[in-house]
């Protein structure tokens, strides 16, 4: 029977050639679907994880000023803007908005609590990394 298979030599028919390449083009149009998908997951991705280096680069720069500057934290905070950081970075996208909140805590003397919102697409994704500063100096 195998060596009646490998001496026919009569090759495929057309209707077995379009029927292949129908089975194939149906296989790989989802899977082209996902990896354009991909694409824009990572350049999400992106954008978030440097989003959270700003925020992480701020509050850094603010517990830095804090032991320099502690007195005038609150004013600092709210004359903050992205521009600050605007040598440091290749930005993503266009309208990050930086807000920094600086308060006292009720608890703990000589400490603040210090909050750091980036926002984009309008203020349709937002990110925000929170901590303590202490008086420093």
């Amino acid at each position: 029977m195998f060596s009646k298979l490998l001496n026919n030599s009569a090759g495929y028919s057309l209707v077995e050639t379009m029927s292949a390449v129908v089975i194939l083009t149906i296989a790989i149009f989802p899977a082209l679907g996902y990896f354009a998908n991909s694409v824009g997951f990572v350049h999400q991705t992106e954008i978030r994880s440097q989003a959270m280096d700003i925020a992480s680069d701020t509050m850094e720069t603010f517990k830095s000023e804090s032991k320099n500057n502690w007195s005038n934290l609150n004013s600092e905070a709210d004359s903050y803007t992205i521009n600050n950081l605007a040598d440091k970075y290749d930005f993503f996208v266009d309208d990050y908005n930086i807000e920094v909140q600086v308060s006292a805590t009720e608890l703990i003397e000589d400490v603040k609590d210090i909050k750091v919102t980036i926002s984009w697409n309008d203020g349709a994704n937002n990110l925000s990394l929170s901590s303590l500063l202490r008086d420093g100096g």
